[in-house]
């Protein structure tokens, strides 16, 4: 009985340790996320060529992150994007004008687009391009 009680109590401790190994680490960023998001519904019409990110020195010596893209038609259609903005935490930056942009384009077309972060305190983005509604 004795071997018993203490082969659950070594079962449970063991269980325990792997349970405790196995948590998320806490430092570092705390969101795994894409920075380009893509409806299904527009990646047969739209192929994203060019994608980057580049810091604007301001006048205060703050700098803003700032997002540039390309997008080329493969047929005529309409397209409606939006960057979400995100700080070190993980954690959503408000700005101005958050909803979705919309822009035509025509077949064989490039066209070029950039967003500006909202303030300094913005780390990365999430780039979101789908139809319009």
């Amino acid at each position: 009985m004795f071997a018993m009680k203490m082969f659950i109590l070594v079962s449970m401790l063991i269980l325990g340790l792997t349970g405790c190994a196995s948590q998320p680490e806490t430092s570092g960023s705390l969101i795994d996320r894409e920075e380009l998001k893509v409806d299904p519904e527009v990646i047969y019409t739209m192929d994203v060529k060019e994608l980057f990110e580049k810091r604007l020195e301001q006048p205060g010596g703050e700098r803003l992150l700032q997002v540039q893209f390309a997008v080329e038609a493969r047929s005529d259609t309409e397209l409606a994007w939006k960057v979400t903005w995100f700080d070190e935490s993980g954690m959503v930056v408000r700005g101005v004008g958050e909803g979705y942009k919309k822009a035509t384009l025509l077949t064989g077309q490039t066209r070029y687009f950039s967003s500006t972060a909202p303030n300094a305190r913005v780390t990365s983005y999430q780039l979101h391009l789908r139809e319009p509604k």
